[in-house]
Order: structure tokens, then sequence, then C-alpha cells
């Protein structure tokens, strides 16, 4: 694990929750912007050899603990301003994600294409809990949207605004 004086010995953090190398160490030269930005978005750092979440390192930095989970309250992988990250476990994490919708394009709302019904169910806690079957896709993404801010609290995301039924 990184001790808390070679992080900054290695690097200096801003305001806006990036780090500069105060050394060259390898292909990272003092004064440069540290790490790179790996292909989920995050922003990753290399000391010792080690790869780093540049956010774990920020928590580790303002806190002096090693978090094992956190969360980007603004789901912005890359903005690593310390008010924007907050401790949290993985099931809480997953709450803020936005997650890719399914056919219906509504999130929550799944069709049975063996009664053509339209359901809903929502996992937390690492359970999956049924929300009951619906009419419409509508009812079902509703029926799941309460339930995601009842369980989720302060992790619920509402969905982007100009989220709609797909064909609508």
């Amino acid at each position: 694990m990184l001790e808390y004086d070679r992080m900054v010995e290695c690097l200096e953090l801003y305001e806006d929750g990036t780090f500069t190398n105060r050394s060259s160490r390898g292909p990272d030269k003092a004064g440069c912007r540290a790490g790179f930005m790996d292909v989920h978005g995050y922003w990753r750092i290399t000391i010792d050899g080690k790869k780093y979440y540049e956010h774990h390192l920020v928590w580790f930095w303002i806190h002096g603990e090693w978090p094992n989970e956190i969360d980007h309250e603004d789901g912005d992988r890359s903005n690593n301003i310390p008010t924007n990250l907050r401790k949290c476990n993985r099931s809480l994490n997953n709450c803020n994600s936005q997650r890719p919708t399914g056919e219906s394009g509504l999130r929550g709302a799944y069709l049975d294409k063996r009664s053509l019904q339209w359901y809903s169910k929502i996992q937390f806690g690492g359970q999956v809990i049924y929300l009951g079957a619906f009419a419409t896709a509508m009812e079902s993404h509703l029926a799941f949207e309460a339930a995601a801010e009842r369980l989720h609290g302060e992790f619920y995301s509402p969905p982007p605004n100009h989220e709609t039924p797909k064909g609508h």
C-alpha cells in the first residue's frame, strides 16, 4: 500500500482535484499533469510501478485514510474535486452510475416477451426486488424511479431529462 509520505513526495494536489508531478519519474515529467485517463474515463497515476485511481489519491491526501470505494457525486469519473467525492460501498456507488436503458429507453422498464407485459425490478444491497407488472413502460419506469429514490437516498441519481421511450 502506498505510504502517505511517498505520495506527497511524488505529487502535488491542486484545488481542482488534479495532481502534478513534483519530480520527473520515468516518462512523467516534473510540473506536468500526473497520470493518464484510462479507457473507462478515470484518471490513473503510477507511483513506484503501481497504478492508483486519482480520486482515491485525492481522498487519501485530504483525509489521510485509504478508501475502499469512492463515489463521484456528479457522476463524472474525471471530476476529482474533493467536494465531488464521497466515501461509500459498492452498492451505493452503483446507485449513482448511469446504466444503459433497455429496449424501452426507460430505466427499470422491462418487457416480458412471453406475456407482453411490462414489469420492473431493482437491485439493491445484493438483492433483486421485483416491483410488479405494469400496463405501460412508463408505469414500470416510474415504479423503478420511486423505488430507486427511496432505496438509494442521497446516492439516487435521477434519469437525464431527455429520457423518453424509444419510438415516442
